[in-house]
């Protein structure tokens, strides 16, 4: 079934023309059926983004036009990598339309927000548009991408486009004027340097939003592959002593390039650049591009490398997006514009077999120690089979989360969110193991990616794939009834994680009341004091709870996220307390007291506590061959 829909759905987004959107009465048509031609002219966009002190960036496009008439331009709406209809059309302001020095009117379409319609006047053969992209300057509007420091400039947010032509048949030249002594990097390759403004060479509109630009004050740039397709590590820090990287760090990165290539046996670029930012001021992010990524992670990244090991996974899988999310790509994402709506079906493949490779790439490569690569396992595999709605939701309907899911969620363990990154990674590990099992050990997933991502070496132009094609390319290394498990494991209501792959790995899932290095390491990142897996509950310094844990102890004594806890046992909280009263409390008949406010209304409640401290971890089973050691080895 999935198989069919992705071909039709394949059908429908990449080789038919884009449909006309839904009509409000009397209102104007959103968009224009797709032409195959190129549009006639290049398109000049220039951004302004000096103004970094009140995070405002200006744009100015000037488009040419054929002639007069009725003209749809678009703000990009769907972006790619977010799997959502995510373009910020809402901070768009200032927008003004001009052809031959005159102001023109315009007007927004009344169903397609992104839309906006203008009718161009005899003459003209350019309009020009002028507008002002409003970042914002503080988390609770959205996160934070331009700081005094530093500038995450995404084309997604501000690169308009005329409606009626595919992404690829539209050439763009841009340019950006960023403040002075400001250093830069990106994909895009530069036309010259006048007058303060950095002219890139022409492009393609999907080359150009798929090239994002990171620029900011303090900078250190290191090669990590000097081939002829060479890999660079581009980095910028808040401050400049973040920016210190000792030898053995940069080795790690360059293993990662080299151990990567010796999985994928090709290049999906003609030149790659890890754009990294460290930074506790631009939000973090992990954004995957053909020729680059964005990774906004922590400022330490270097300088605490021992106390941040979970952020050193961010660049193995954004490395292994530029094979798997951008070249190949699940086919009802391959969309021709950025209005086109996108469909996640096997999102559990772009983002499940990443998260798992990238995981892999972590150890392989030296970022992550054997140690930590289990304990990241362990993690992964503890969180989904803590994750409660999996008794109602299956695998495949998380893909479209992101697609319809706005703000946080009340009760996430019970709602699930985009549980297709972990619960994929752990899928990917039983399908490994058990390749493996079926060859006797003489072939793995390896096999499968080497064979299904090699294709058009050098090409960075999309390939898609469907269900179908997965299949057939894991039959092609080890013959089974894939396609029956993947309809299991992905379809169908799973109350159990698919832990199968630990165990013929060679490991269990076990609790001990001594959290690993790794689990230690993430909560210091996040804030909070996890104690999901013994009274359900997660709490940040102040006391906040962040997260329930759906019909676990602390969901039964009638906590939400936004409950404060004030004191523990009667006496004030803090985050030590807590977790010493958890352990001292294992055994125990007696609950624990826990005073909470919720807005004005403070109140006692009794929290069962009898299981104590549990973290996870992975322990050896020797019934079974260590084949995830195997695994982890580097090639």
């Amino acid at each position: 079934m999935i198989g069919k829909v992705a071909a039709a759905c394949a059908a429908l987004l990449v080789l038919a023309p884009h449909a006309a959107q839904a009509q409000g009465m009397g209102s104007p048509q959103a968009g224009a059926a797709l032409r195959d031609a190129d549009y006639p002219g290049v398109i000049r966009l220039t951004i302004d983004a000096r103004d970094v002190s009140r995070a405002i960036l200006r744009g100015t496009m000037v488009l040419p036009v054929a002639g007069p008439g009725p003209m749809t331009i678009y703000f990009p709406r769907w972006v790619p990598g977010h799997h959502a209809p995510s373009g910020p059309i809402a901070r768009i302001a200032g927008l003004t339309l001009r052809a031959g020095g005159a102001e023109i009117g315009w007007k927004r379409d009344p169903v397609t927000m992104h839309a906006i319609h203008v009718d161009v006047p005899e003459g003209a053969d350019t309009i020009e548009l002028g507008f002002q992209y409003l970042s914002p300057t503080d988390p609770k509007m959205g996160r934070i991408e331009v700081s005094p420091e530093m500038i995450d400039l995404q084309w997604t947010s501000l690169a308009p486009y005329p409606a009626g032509y595919p992404s690829r048949r539209m050439t763009v030249q841009a340019s950006v004027r960023l403040p002075d002594g400001w250093q830069f990097a990106t994909a895009l390759a530069t036309d010259g340097v006048a007058d303060g403004v950095i002219h890139f060479k022409p492009v393609d509109y999907e080359t150009l939003v798929d090239s994002p630009i990171l620029a900011g004050r303090y900078a250190a740039r290191y090669k990590l592959d000097e081939s002829n397709a060479p890999v660079g590590l581009a980095v910028f820090a808040d401050r400049p002593e973040l920016l210190a990287a000792a030898p053995a760090q940069i080795e790690a990165h360059r293993r990662l390039v080299d151990q990567s290539l010796k999985l994928f046996g090709s290049r999906h670029y003609d030149h790659y650049d890890f754009l990294l930012g460290l930074t506790g001021r631009i939000g973090s992010l992990g954004a995957e591009h053909s020729r680059s990524s964005e990774n906004f992670t922590v400022p330490d990244y270097f300088t605490d490398w021992a106390g941040t090991a979970p952020s050193r996974e961010l660049l193995p899988h954004e490395f292994v997006h530029s094979w798997n999310g951008k070249f190949r790509r699940g086919a009802d994402l391959l969309t021709p514009t950025l209005d086109t709506p996108m469909q996640n079906s096997l999102l559990w493949v772009y983002e499940g077999l990443t998260r798992y490779l990238g995981a892999v790439l972590s150890v392989r490569s030296g970022l992550h120690s054997v140690q930590e690569g289990l304990d990241n396992v362990a993690l992964s595999a503890a969180t989904m089979q803590n994750r409660t709605g999996r008794q109602w939701r299956p695998l495949i309907d998380t893909t479209n989360h992101s697609i319809y899911a706005e703000g946080a969620q009340p009760w996430p363990n019970w709602q699930r969110g985009s549980d297709y990154y972990l619960e994929g990674q752990l899928i990917w590990l039983d399908v490994d193991t058990r390749i493996r099992a079926l060859s006797g050990g003489k072939r793995s997933l390896d096999d499968f990616v080497r064979a299904f991502f090699s294709i058009d070496d050098g090409s960075y132009r999309p390939v898609p794939y469907v269900f179908d094609d997965v299949v057939a390319g894991l039959n092609a290394v080890a013959p089974w009834d894939w396609a029956r498990y993947f309809h299991d494991r992905v379809d169908k209501v799973a109350p159990d994680a698919p832990l199968d792959g630990l165990a013929r790995g060679g490991y269990r899932l076990v609790y001990t009341d001594t959290p690993t290095g790794f689990f230690r390491s993430g909560e210091a990142q996040r804030g909070v004091t996890d104690l999901s897996w013994s009274i359900g509950l997660t709490a940040d310094k102040g006391g906040t709870v962040t997260d329930v844990v759906w019909d676990g102890p602390a969901f039964a004594a009638e906590l939400t996220i936004g409950t404060q806890i004030l004191a523990v046992d009667g006496r004030s909280y803090d985050s030590g307390r807590l977790v010493q009263a958890v352990a001292a409390c294992k055994g125990r008949a007696d609950p624990l007291t826990l005073t909470v406010r919720r807005a004005d209304a403070v109140r006692d409640v009794r929290v069962a506590c009898a299981m104590g401290l549990r973290y996870p971890r992975l322990e050896r089973d020797s019934s079974a061959p260590a084949r995830l050691d195997a695994i982890f080895a580097p090639r």
